[in-house]
């Protein structure tokens, strides 16, 4: 895919938007997970180090329905990134720079209407708009599709490290490919059939298997959907279901991982712990993706053992069953013009 990239932009002098990731789960105002956060931190290394003159973070929390929700301020969000960039350029640094984190962007109801009104207010506040935010991508909002008309744009490094990791999925994969699906968003099973175009199964837990069913495309059962069998809580995969799940990950040379098994938020981990070991323990190239993902990775240890953990799950299965994202597109479409 011909992105236009954050290293191909003069940015010396400017003032940047940069679109990121910080939909992180927090208690008590703590970030619990900064995975997200992290992810973008080689792209404000750059633009520090190239000379900008501000940084203005945009990003959102939930789903506060265009008002203004407290707990879903972005402000312990911005505390830890601070806190992060102290650790990599030095707290003295950081207070040289002028960098600041937008309120959640969703407390306006424009964000998510993509409304005209608030990207031109949103694009008074920089020169540059940058994309780093692919678990946000998939969605046609001003921050994501509206700023990329108005501004010159370009993808970050996060941005541009998942398509190159995901179209490796797409067009270089080796097979047999396995996509393991869970956890509690029940759209999922929207992607089923594309996903099966290109790989040999689809294995569904999670809530998924109360919606698929397990079937096989070809006569010799060669591409198939396997759904789960439930516990009889249906809060996770049987013990049977699991050890059938990582057997077949045992012969796969390219996995996808997007959701738990179970209802690990209430302590259900059995049959993503069976799962995520097999994934973990798999000689195929290997990608993850989601916060929920995320945090059973981490939950279990066993992230230096992938290949490439994605900060946007729904993001990445609709880039793999698509080709494509509209944020993508949007910087795309942005290069083109200034053409």
């Amino acid at each position: 895919m011909n992105l236009s990239r954050i290293d191909e932009l003069d940015v010396f002098g400017q003032r940047v938007l940069l679109r990121m990731d910080t939909d992180v789960p927090t208690e008590d105002g703590k970030v619990l997970d900064d995975t997200r956060l992290r992810a973008s931190i080689p792209t404000i290394k750059y633009l520090i180090e190239e000379g900008v003159e501000s940084i203005v973070v945009l990003g959102h929390r939930g789903r506060p329905g265009g008002k203004t929700v407290q707990e879903l301020s972005l402000s312990p969000v911005a505390k830890h990134l601070e806190k992060l960039l102290e650790k990599e350029i030095g707290k003295k640094r950081l207070k040289e720079l002028d960098i600041q984190m937008a309120e959640n962007l969703r407390f306006n109801p424009g964000e998510e209407k993509n409304s005209e009104h608030y990207t031109d207010e949103l694009s008074q506040l920089g020169d540059i708009y940058i994309n780093d935010a692919f678990g946000a991508s998939g969605r046609e909002h001003a921050s994501i599709v509206g700023l990329p008309q108005i501004l010159p744009s370009a993808a970050g490094f996060s941005v541009l490290n998942e398509v190159e990791a995901l179209e490796r999925v797409i067009d270089g994969a080796l097979h047999p490919v396995v996509f393991v699906l869970g956890g509690g968003k029940g759209e999922k099973a929207l992607f089923v059939d594309k996903l099966l175009e290109y790989s040999e199964w689809v294995l569904a837990g999670g809530l998924l298997p109360k919606t698929v069913t397990s079937y096989c495309k070809e006569s010799d059962g060669g591409v198939c959907v396997s759904a789960a069998h439930l516990t009889p809580q249906g809060h996770d995969i049987t013990p049977d279901s699991a050890r059938n799940f990582a057997q077949i990950i045992t012969d796969a040379k390219t996995v996808v991982w997007a959701g738990p098994m179970g209802d690990i938020d209430n302590g259900y981990w059995d049959g993503t712990e069976v799962v995520g070991k097999a994934i973990a323990e798999s000689s195929a190239y290997k990608v993850a993706g989601g916060g929920d993902t995320i945090h059973a990775i981490n939950k279990l240890g066993i992230s230096s053992k992938l290949d490439h953990i994605s900060t946007g799950g729904g993001a990445m299965l609709e880039f793999l069953a698509y080709g494509d994202l509209p944020g993508l597109r949007a910087l795309r479409e942005s290069a083109d013009r200034v053409e």
